[in-house]
C-alpha cells in the first residue's frame, strides 16, 4: 500500500539500556526499519543523579550511537533532564513540522515486525481524512475474532503516529475540561468505560497523554487501531518505582499483519466489547498503570 517514503520514527530514550536494546532490535525487524529515519531524543541528567544514572544514561546512548538497520539514525542528546512530557511534546512538534507525519515510540515499547507496516499504511490511507487524528499500534486484550482495523474515539500512548495538520490541534491548556468534572453526562463520554479519565485531567505537566486526547475529544475525532496488538509495554517488570508487573496487559501479541482497511466509522460489535473490556474488574490494574504518571513515571 505504501507509496510515499516510509515516515520517521521518534524514539524518546533515558536511562534504561536493556529496555532500549530491545526497542531497537524489534523496530529493526521490521522490513521497512531499513528505509526509515530514526531520531532519538536522549533526556539528560537530572540535578540529583547518581552515578548508576549517569552510566546508564550513558550506556543507554552508547547503544543508540551503535544501533543498526536504519536508513539514518539522528542522536538528540540533551545535557539537563526535561522530562518525559516536555521531551515528547516539543520533539514530536520538532520531527512532525519537519516530515509532515511522524511515528512515535518510547524505550520500554516492543513492537512487531509488521508494526511500520501499520503505521504507516494507516498514514497513507487516512492522510486526507479531517476526522481521523492518529493511528495506534497497542491494543488492549479483547476477545474477539477480527484481525482489521477499528476506529475509536480514544488515543493511545503506546506506538502511535499522526500527521502535522492534526498534531497542530494538540492544546496543554485544556479549555474548558472544568465542564467535564461537573458534567456527568459529558464525563461519561470522555471516560473509558468504569475507568475515570477526567481524574488524570489534574495530574500537571506530566500527563502528556491526556491532554493529547482532550484534544482529539474535542474535535470529535476518532483514531485507527489494529484489533490485535502490534506493540508491547516492557516497561512494568519491577525495574522502577511502583512498576509491578504488567504481563496480562499486552494481550495477544501477533507475529501476522492486520488488515488495513479505510473505515467511514466505529464498528459498534468492537467498540461494545472494547468498553465493556474496562468494567471494574480490569480497572485495579488499568489505575496502577496511570497512576505512574502522578509521579512523572512513563505510562
Amino acid at each position: 500500500m505504501l507509496s510515499k517514503s516510509p515516515a520517521p520514527v521518534v524514539l524518546f530514550v533515558y536511562n534504561r539500556p536493556r529496555h532500549t536494546q530491545q526497542t531497537l532490535e524489534s523496530l529493526a525487524n521490521n522490513l521497512l526499519a531499513k528505509v526509515t529515519e530514526l531520531y532519538v531524543f536522549a533526556d539528560g541528567l537530572k540535578p540529583n543523579a547518581t552515578n548508576e544514572d549517569k552510566d546508564k544514561i550513558a550506556e543507554t546512548r552508547h547503544i543508540i550511537k551503535n544501533a543498526a538497520g536504519f536508513k539514518n539514525v539522528i542522536l538528540v542528546e540533551k545535557e539537563k533532564n526535561e522530562g518525559l512530557a516536555h521531551s515528547v511534546i516539543s520533539g514530536v512538534t520538532e520531527i512532525v513540522n519537519k516530515h509532515n507525519r511522524v511515528i512515535v515510540l518510547e524505550d520500554d515499547l516492543i513492537v512487531s515486525s509488521f508494526f511500520l507496516d501499520f503505521m504507516n499504511d494507516g498514514l497513507e490511507l487516512y492522510d486526507s481524512s479531517p476526522n481521523i487524528y492518529s493511528i495506534n499500534g497497542f491494543m488492549f486484550p479483547i476477545e474477539h475474532k477480527k484481525n482489521e482495523t477499528v476506529l475509536l474515539p480514544y488515543t493511545s500512548t503506546w506506538g502511535w503516529a499522526t500527521w502535522k495538520s492534526k498534531w497542530t490541534a494538540f492544546n496543554t491548556k485544556m479549555p474548558g475540561k472544568e465542564f467535564l468534572k461537573n458534567n456527568p453526562f459529558l464525563e461519561g463520554r470522555f471516560n473509558l468505560g468504569d475507568y475515570s479519565y477526567t481524574d488524570m485531567l489534574d495530574y500537571g505537566n506530566n500527563a502528556w497523554g491526556i491532554k493529547w486526547y482532550f484534544s482529539v475529544f474535542l474535535r470529535g475525532g476518532l483514531n485507527v487501531f489494529p484489533t490485535y496488538s502490534l506493540v508491547k509495554n516492557i516497561g512494568f517488570d519491577g525495574s522502577g518505582t511502583n512498576g509491578g508487573n504488567a504481563s496480562d496487559f499486552h494481550g495477544d501479541f501477533r507475529s501476522e499483519k492486520v488488515v488495513m482497511s479505510h473505515l467511514e466509522g466505529m464498528d459498534l460489535e468492537f467498540f461494545n466489547k472494547f468498553i465493556n473490556y474496562f468494567k471494574k474488574e480490569n480497572i485495579s490494574l488499568l489505575r496502577r498503570l496511570i497512576n505512574r504518571l502522578k509521579k512523572g513515571l512513563k505510562a
